[in-house]
This record gives structure tokens, C-alpha cells and sequence, in this order.
């Protein structure tokens, strides 16, 4: 497996999809009603990457198996902390038909590699409680749960 930069043609395509998904996630999640998810979801996108690929300190790469198929992608953004360098998985995605073969776990160490190379000396990223095989995949990996966010929905209704 290698990890390439992503082209200007392949985040053309993720882009409209990874709004919609984002969307959705927060709609199962509870966080978003339906009827503003998708609005709200292109707005933190605009806000996250509002100069896209060239966005500073956001790298979008896409991963690709010894003669080029697209595995899938990740999304981080990298900053200054006190503690030093640290980087947030704002995305990652495994192609489907490559799902649940190894591969979003060899992608992650491959990221791993390349951010120690820029020197990157904690990753973080967000995960969906709902979202288990994911968790399965980061707990395996060694990430640690860190923070803890908890809802309850309370009846209004009487």
C-alpha cells in the first residue's frame, strides 16, 4: 500500500459524498435534525477547507495498493501545541469492496509513519459512538479514549 496526495479530481468526487455522510452521522447521532443537517454540514466543511486541497495544514491523501487501485483516503490537519506537533484525523475511509481485509488498519500505520516524519507526536480524531467496528479498529491500534461526549434526551411532551 501507498499513500499519495489526493488529486483535484478525486476530492471533486468525495467532497458532495463526505457532506452527505457527515450529514447523516449527525442525524444518527442526534446531534443534527434532518432538515438542517446538510446545510450544516457544508458550512463546517466550507470551514474546515475553505481553500480545499490547498487548505494550510489540512493533507488529504488518497491510498492506493502496489499497481494503483484506490483503497481509499484520509483526511488530517496538522497544528502546534504546546506539547508539540499533533494531528487530527478529521476523515478516513476504506473503499467498500475493501472493507474488513486489513486495510484501514495497514492505512493508519502508513499515516503514522509519514506524521512522524513531519514530526507529529499525537494523533486524535472523533469517532461516532455508534460507529463499532471503528472503534474496534482505533482501540486495536492503540488510541486511547480521551474525552467523553454524553447526551440524554429529555421528555417535554406532558
Amino acid at each position: 500500500m501507498r499513500i499519495e496526495q489526493m488529486s483535484q479530481a478525486t476530492y471533486d468526487a468525495y467532497l458532495p459524498v463526505a457532506i452527505e455522510e457527515y450529514a447523516a452521522e449527525k442525524c444518527r447521532a442526534g446531534t443534527w435534525s434532518e432538515n438542517e443537517a446538510l446545510e450544516k454540514a457544508t458550512e463546517e466543511f466550507a470551514t474546515l477547507l475553505p481553500e480545499g486541497l490547498k487548505t494550510k495544514d489540512h493533507y488529504l491523501f488518497t491510498f492506493r495498493d502496489e499497481t494503483g487501485n484506490d483503497l481509499g483516503m484520509v483526511w488530517v490537519h496538522v497544528t502546534e501545541e504546546s506539547r508539540g506537533r499533533s494531528a487530527f484525523i478529521f476523515d478516513v475511509k476504506i473503499t467498500p469492496d475493501k472493507q474488513n481485509q486489513g486495510y484501514g488498519k495497514e492505512a493508519l500505520r502508513l499515516l503514522e509513519v509519514m506524521l512522524k516524519r513531519m514530526n507529529v507526536k499525537k494523533i486524535s480524531l472523533h469517532v461516532f459512538a455508534h460507529n463499532e467496528r471503528a472503534i474496534h479498529v482505533y482501540d486495536s491500534l492503540g488510541y486511547e479514549k480521551t474525552d467523553y461526549h454524553m447526551s440524554k434526551r429529555l421528555d417535554v411532551s406532558h
